[in-house]
């Protein structure tokens, strides 16, 4: 990292320049995308993503109840209507029969998201995108370097995004995203849209008013460091998932661990749905074993939607995964045992409560 920031430094280049070009020809190879659009975080790579699709009021897009917020935040930035979805009870994404039923006539969108070691049925959206006519944005933030029945995540769309936040499979040094594209059109307005709607050839001349969403060149160097490492990456994070998943399959129905099948994913987070999941999360913490709730409210609770007018039962599979998610320790750098000495801490906690 020091040597990347000197690098940068002794240059004289920190914004869009040549490392963060360098940066999106490594993304549009490792994905085969035609385009491949640096920005300054992913949600920033929705956020454009929407206004290049030209998204406002009256508009609709469907959208998981469970999810991180700015699935939901994006569209409502917009002006359209964040119109959620229940989950699916196995993967905790948008259920495909869920977003059928939401679709409308006001509706330009859908925008599942990719979550934790899951993703969502990629091919049954898009069929259900091209049947209704509308556009699917894939919030595949956690997807790089994953597949999904045969194709890399994030290119099922007209646009996919991939987040590099420290804890992500292939974290930056900060907030930085990248959107992929095959839509030449779409590619252009978005380039403009990071920066300020600037024009791509003369400076200071803007076609709309766009964002201050550009990626810098430190940012950029340092992820060109990490992205050849990504196979290795996630490599180590499917090990430590699949001895979870050894370890902790006799437990349930207290614990149910996702679903099976790690060779293709980019697991980001390992969470599993524990029953008396407060109670389990405490009891870790005293074994000295952190943990996080992913998440506590699904996003038709959060007070920033109330105004959608939501209650409690509308969607239930969501509001269940709220009740029981916790995810377990999980990043590369764990050592032999953690996953062990996790394990048995959880089966101590339901052996005892017995």
């Amino acid at each position: 990292m020091v040597a990347a920031v000197r690098e940068v430094a002794e240059s004289d280049e920190f914004i869009l320049k040549s490392r963060v070009a360098a940066l999106e020809t490594a993304v549009r190879e490792r994905t085969g995308a035609r385009h491949a659009v640096a920005v300054a975080s992913g949600t920033g790579a929705l956020t454009v993503i929407l206004a290049a699709l030209g998204l406002g009021e009256g508009d609709e897009v469907v959208t998981p109840a469970f999810s991180f917020i700015s699935t939901a935040s994006t569209v409502a930035l917009r002006g359209a209507r964040p119109v959620f979805a229940d989950v699916d009870p196995d993967t905790a994404c948008l259920d495909l029969a869920a977003a059928e039923a939401a679709v409308t006539r006001h509706t330009r969108a859908v925008l599942p998201a990719y979550l934790f070691t899951t993703h969502p049925d990629m091919t049954g959206l898009a069929e259900l995108a091209r049947r209704h006519g509308i556009a699917l944005v894939e919030d595949s933030a956690v997807g790089l370097g994953a597949t999904v029945d045969g194709r890399p995540a994030g290119r099922f769309g007209r646009a996919g995004v991939y987040s590099f936040f420290p804890a992500k499979p292939i974290g930056g040094a900060g907030d930085a995203g990248m959107i992929v594209t095959d839509d030449d059109d779409l590619a252009r307005d978005m380039r403009m849209l990071r920066n300020h709607g600037q024009d791509l050839g003369v400076r200071f001349l803007h076609h709309t008013v766009g964002f201050n969403c550009r990626m810098d060149e430190i940012t950029a160097a340092f992820l060109l460091q990490r992205l050849p490492h990504l196979d290795e990456f996630l490599n180590a994070r499917r090990r430590i998932a699949e001895e979870y998943q050894e370890r902790l399959a006799h437990l349930a129905p207290d614990v149910l661990t996702p679903p099976d099948g790690y060779r293709d994913r980019a697991v980001y987070t390992y969470v599993v749905r524990a029953r008396r999941r407060d109670e389990l999360k405490e009891f870790l913490a005293g074994e000295g074993i952190e943990t996080v709730v992913y998440y506590p409210k699904p996003l038709h609770l959060q007070p920033a939607f109330a105004h959608l007018g939501h209650q409690e039962g509308d969607f239930p599979v969501a509001e269940r995964i709220s009740r029981e998610a916790l995810a377990l320790p999980l990043h590369p750098d764990m050592r032999p045992g953690d996953v062990a000495r996790v394990a048995a801490a959880v089966e101590r906690f339901y052996r005892r409560s017995r």
